[in-house]
Protein backbone atom coordinates (compact mmCIF):
# COMPACT_ATOMS: atom_id res chain seq x y z
CA UNK A 1 0.00 0.00 0.00
CA UNK A 2 1.10 3.60 -0.40
CA UNK A 3 2.11 5.59 2.36
CA UNK A 4 2.09 9.53 1.64
CA UNK A 5 5.09 11.81 3.01
CA UNK A 6 3.64 13.64 6.26
CA UNK A 7 5.87 16.60 6.74
CA UNK A 8 5.60 19.12 10.01
CA UNK A 9 7.02 22.33 10.95
CA UNK A 10 7.11 22.95 14.78
CA UNK A 11 6.74 26.00 16.06
CA UNK A 12 8.14 25.39 20.09
CA UNK A 13 5.21 27.42 21.20
CA UNK A 14 4.16 25.03 23.48
CA UNK A 15 5.25 21.93 25.93
CA UNK A 16 7.26 20.16 23.08
CA UNK A 17 6.36 17.02 25.35
CA UNK A 18 2.47 17.19 24.26
CA UNK A 19 3.44 17.96 20.41
CA UNK A 20 1.51 15.00 18.53
CA UNK A 21 3.51 15.19 15.23
CA UNK A 22 6.69 15.08 17.44
CA UNK A 23 5.33 11.71 18.93
CA UNK A 24 4.64 10.46 15.36
CA UNK A 25 8.04 11.51 14.26
CA UNK A 26 9.20 8.89 16.84
CA UNK A 27 7.46 6.52 15.19
CA UNK A 28 9.03 7.25 11.96
CA UNK A 29 5.32 8.13 10.75
CA UNK A 30 6.42 11.98 10.06
CA UNK A 31 9.46 14.04 9.12
CA UNK A 32 9.94 17.17 10.83
CA UNK A 33 10.39 19.65 8.03
CA UNK A 34 11.62 23.69 7.66
CA UNK A 35 9.36 26.05 6.66
CA UNK A 36 10.94 25.83 3.26
CA UNK A 37 9.71 22.31 2.44
CA UNK A 38 6.76 22.39 4.37
CA UNK A 39 5.31 25.88 1.87
CA UNK A 40 5.87 23.55 -1.38
CA UNK A 41 4.28 20.91 0.40
CA UNK A 42 -0.03 20.51 0.56
CA UNK A 43 -0.52 22.02 3.54
CA UNK A 44 -3.36 22.86 6.24
CA UNK A 45 -3.98 26.12 7.28
CA UNK A 46 -7.30 27.61 8.86
CA UNK A 47 -6.24 30.48 6.71
CA UNK A 48 -7.20 29.36 3.56
CA UNK A 49 -10.31 29.79 1.17
CA UNK A 50 -9.59 26.50 -0.56
CA UNK A 51 -11.01 23.06 1.19
CA UNK A 52 -9.22 19.68 1.06
CA UNK A 53 -10.86 16.74 -0.98
CA UNK A 54 -10.18 13.88 -2.95
CA UNK A 55 -9.19 16.15 -5.85
CA UNK A 56 -6.38 17.08 -3.61
CA UNK A 57 -5.36 13.08 -3.42
CA UNK A 58 -2.39 13.19 -6.78
CA UNK A 59 -0.88 16.80 -5.45
CA UNK A 60 -0.80 14.88 -1.87
CA UNK A 61 1.39 12.16 -3.44
CA UNK A 62 3.47 14.50 -6.00
CA UNK A 63 4.17 16.82 -2.71
CA UNK A 64 3.37 15.68 0.42
CA UNK A 65 0.91 16.76 3.54
CA UNK A 66 2.32 19.64 5.69
CA UNK A 67 0.94 20.72 8.87
CA UNK A 68 2.51 23.41 11.43
CA UNK A 69 2.72 22.64 14.99
CA UNK A 70 2.27 25.17 17.06
CA UNK A 71 -0.64 26.10 19.76
CA UNK A 72 -4.20 27.48 19.15
CA UNK A 73 -2.98 30.02 21.82
CA UNK A 74 -0.69 31.39 19.34
CA UNK A 75 -2.57 30.53 15.80
CA UNK A 76 -2.38 33.82 14.55
CA UNK A 77 1.68 33.68 14.18
CA UNK A 78 1.24 31.47 11.20
CA UNK A 79 -1.55 33.56 9.00
CA UNK A 80 1.43 35.44 7.49
CA UNK A 81 3.16 32.09 6.47
CA UNK A 82 2.92 31.85 2.65
CA UNK A 83 1.92 28.69 0.65
CA UNK A 84 1.93 26.74 -2.48
CA UNK A 85 -0.83 25.14 -2.00
CA UNK A 86 -3.10 25.65 1.67
CA UNK A 87 -6.07 23.68 2.56
CA UNK A 88 -8.26 24.11 4.93
CA UNK A 89 -10.71 20.87 6.67
CA UNK A 90 -13.87 21.27 6.87
CA UNK A 91 -15.62 20.78 10.58
CA UNK A 92 -14.81 18.13 12.91
CA UNK A 93 -14.94 17.48 16.06
CA UNK A 94 -11.33 16.89 18.27
CA UNK A 95 -11.36 14.05 20.78
CA UNK A 96 -7.76 15.21 21.96
CA UNK A 97 -7.80 16.06 25.70
CA UNK A 98 -6.94 19.57 25.37
CA UNK A 99 -9.90 20.76 23.24
CA UNK A 100 -12.18 17.70 23.39
CA UNK A 101 -15.71 18.32 21.65
CA UNK A 102 -14.24 22.05 20.55
CA UNK A 103 -15.20 21.96 16.98
CA UNK A 104 -12.40 22.98 14.27
CA UNK A 105 -9.63 23.26 17.36
CA UNK A 106 -7.80 19.98 16.58
CA UNK A 107 -4.89 18.64 17.23
CA UNK A 108 -2.35 18.67 14.12
CA UNK A 109 -2.28 14.54 14.15
CA UNK A 110 -6.32 14.71 13.96
CA UNK A 111 -6.06 17.58 11.56
CA UNK A 112 -3.57 14.82 9.14
CA UNK A 113 -5.43 12.14 9.85
CA UNK A 114 -8.61 13.81 8.57
CA UNK A 115 -6.80 14.69 5.37
CA UNK A 116 -5.63 11.69 4.62
CA UNK A 117 -8.91 10.22 5.45
CA UNK A 118 -10.61 12.40 3.31
CA UNK A 119 -7.98 12.13 0.11
CA UNK A 120 -8.18 8.20 0.09
CA UNK A 121 -5.69 7.30 2.60
CA UNK A 122 -8.07 6.41 5.99
CA UNK A 123 -5.50 3.30 7.21
CA UNK A 124 -2.36 5.91 7.44
CA UNK A 125 -4.22 8.48 8.95
CA UNK A 126 -5.23 5.35 11.37
CA UNK A 127 -1.90 4.77 11.63
CA UNK A 128 -0.93 8.01 13.32
CA UNK A 129 -3.66 7.92 15.67
CA UNK A 130 -3.35 4.65 17.20
CA UNK A 131 -0.07 6.36 18.82
CA UNK A 132 -2.40 7.49 21.21
CA UNK A 133 -4.74 5.97 23.73
CA UNK A 134 -7.64 8.86 23.05
CA UNK A 135 -6.49 8.62 18.31
CA UNK A 136 -9.03 5.98 17.50
CA UNK A 137 -11.62 7.71 18.77
CA UNK A 138 -11.21 10.59 16.63
CA UNK A 139 -12.32 8.47 13.15
CA UNK A 140 -15.04 6.66 16.05
CA UNK A 141 -17.00 10.28 16.38
CA UNK A 142 -16.38 11.83 13.55
CA UNK A 143 -17.27 8.95 10.97
CA UNK A 144 -20.29 10.68 9.64
CA UNK A 145 -18.76 13.47 8.14
CA UNK A 146 -15.35 11.85 7.13
CA UNK A 147 -17.33 9.36 5.05
CA UNK A 148 -19.17 12.19 3.57
CA UNK A 149 -16.61 14.81 3.32
CA UNK A 150 -14.28 11.71 1.28
CA UNK A 151 -17.53 11.36 -1.17
CA UNK A 152 -17.61 15.20 -1.80
CA UNK A 153 -16.10 16.06 -5.69
CA UNK A 154 -16.60 19.69 -5.38
CA UNK A 155 -15.88 21.89 -2.63
CA UNK A 156 -19.81 23.00 -3.39
CA UNK A 157 -20.73 19.48 -1.73
CA UNK A 158 -18.03 20.09 1.07
CA UNK A 159 -19.84 23.07 2.46
CA UNK A 160 -23.03 21.38 1.69
CA UNK A 161 -21.83 18.43 3.86
CA UNK A 162 -20.62 20.57 6.65
CA UNK A 163 -23.86 22.47 6.71
CA UNK A 164 -25.88 19.26 7.30
CA UNK A 165 -23.52 18.25 10.43
CA UNK A 166 -22.99 21.95 11.84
Amino acid sequence: MESLQILFFYTHEDDPSKSTMRKVKRFGLAKESNLSIISRAVSLTPYCEKYIGAWDKDLVIKHGLGVIDGSWNRINSIKEIRLRFPRKLPTLVPVNPVNYGKPEKLSSVEAVSAALYIIGFPQQGLELLNKFKWGPNFYILNKGPLDDYSRCRTEREIITVEEAYF
